[in-house]
């Protein structure tokens, strides 16, 4: 999955010149939490609300009570900034914003920003790719580390009408098997469960947590 099918496109922004009170206001209109700054059309930084709680956005008053220029972007902005392109992979994203602890990460192609791509974007593009949104039978079975086991799993359930919705393949720690995470279109979770151990499947169940 790519990072510009789930990128937020063409993002709102502000420049170094701008006012924090103006890009707070952007925040709260639009229900944003980061802002790239761009300076001649280039990304130059990223302010996020965290920036913004963590300053006045005035200043305090002078000795003889006259109120100071409000602040500037630039004074708050993180000017080292990571980013992505749109050809960049969803999981390459997933594992900077957790590496790095960031809230968001601008998209660019070339020198022109295109999008952002946040937390809440990447956790939209986990629930579609596992099909969370609808109803079904999910379950986690441990396979040896060869495909022909898994074609028998799939062709047991397709024989039991238990439709495969989505599935994700994942390396078993300590072992040179797998795990096989299995969302299935089924009215009939004992019976399909049932019928897979029977098959001697390691259908992992609340035991093996233990």
């Amino acid at each position: 999955m790519l990072v510009g099918r789930r990128m937020t496109k063409d993002p709102k922004t502000v420049s170094p010149e701008d006012t924090l009170s103006k890009a707070a206001g952007i925040m709260r209109e639009f229900r944003i939490n980061h802002l790239p700054v761009l300076e001649g059309g280039k990304l130059v930084g990223i302010v996020t609300d965290t920036d913004m709680r963590n300053v006045s956005l005035t200043g305090e008053p002078t000795a003889d009570g006259m109120k100071p220029p409000e602040r500037r972007v630039r004074e708050v902005m993180k000017t080292e900034v990571w980013s992505l392109t749109p050809e960049d992979a969803v999981e390459d994203a997933l594992l900077i914003i957790r590496r790095k602890k960031f809230g968001a990460l601008p998209v660019l192609s070339g020198d022109r920003l295109v999008g952002i791509i946040t937390k809440i974007d990447l956790l939209n593009a986990v629930i579609d790719v596992l099909n969370l949104d609808e109803v079904g039978l999910r379950i986690e079975v441990s396979l040896p580390g060869n495909m022909k086991r898994f074609e028998e799993l799939v062709a047991l359930l397709d024989g039991m009408s238990a439709r495969v919705r989505s599935c994700i393949i994942t390396p078993r720690k300590g072992s040179d098997g797998m795990v096989a995470l299995l969302r299935l279109d089924t009215i009939d979770g004992p019976k399909v469960i049932s019928e897979l151990r029977a098959r001697h499947f390691d259908v992992m169940g609340t035991a093996d947590f233990s």
